[in-house]
């Protein structure tokens, strides 16, 4: 029972980071990753999965840990995993990326700039944030300066990772230079681009989830960063 719980999750971690490599890839190169992903997904048996800030949870980063330490035992080796974890806890790195690069296009910084996290669990539509990716993209936005807020429909009026949460939506939003999508909630698949640009001081956005149409984004006039996904 024990090795199919491993294995089921740690595939779904290998396959994940393979997307997510994917997606950095198809960045750089102009191809929409979850325009791909829609068109594999018709394939009898291709299994989707989506690329993100990161992998967390209670199972697949521990999972794949237990096994990496099982085959470490019996000197065994499992060099795709490795490389799946590697690429999985890089991602919250290339979020960062994402947003200093969008800040660059803005000619701004983002020390003193006020950044709206949205979404802090480790996956949508549950209170959870056990290893969520979220925790280091705060930390390292604090750390490079920012004034970070978190509005996440799951931990209003509380404190998370130092940082006192947001009771609502609108009142997060007013005045923010960029947003960060973390997590996919429901609520954040709803957001109209120009309801986002009507409350923002700087229209920068970073979606790495693939909530937001980018070519919405662009009408907006959003500086639109998103994970995987072409420029516009």
């Amino acid at each position: 029972a024990n090795a199919v719980k491993l294995i089921t999750n740690v595939f779904r971690d290998i396959n994940i980071a393979f997307i997510n490599e994917i997606a950095i890839l198809f960045e750089k190169i102009g191809i929409d990753i979850m325009t791909v992903l829609e068109a594999a997904k018709t394939k009898y048996n291709f299994q989707i999965h989506y690329p993100g800030a990161g992998v967390g949870g209670p199972c697949l980063p521990v999972n794949s840990y237990q096994i990496l330490n099982l085959a470490k035992r019996v000197d065994g080796s499992l060099n795709i995993v490795k490389a799946g974890r590697y690429i999985n806890e890089s991602m919250p790195d290339h979020v960062i990326e994402l947003v200093n690069n969008g800040f660059a296009e803005a000619h701004k910084i983002v020390n003193g700039s006020e950044i709206l996290i949205l979404g802090i669990s480790y996956k949508p539509d549950v209170k959870d944030i056990q290893l969520s990716p979220a925790k280091y993209i705060v930390e390292k936005l604090l750390e490079n300066g920012a004034k970070v807020k978190i509005y996440d429909p799951y931990y209003k009026s509380t404190k998370v990772y130092g940082v006192d949460t947001e009771e609502n939506l609108v009142d997060a939003l007013t005045n923010t230079d960029a947003i960060v999508i973390v997590t996919a909630h429901k609520e954040f698949h709803d957001l109209e681009p120009t309801f986002l640009t009507s409350r923002m001081r700087t229209p920068i956005l970073v979606d790495s989830r693939g909530v937001i149409n980018q070519h919405e984004a662009k009408k907006a006039s959003l500086i639109f960063r998103g994970l995987g996904r072409a420029k516009v």
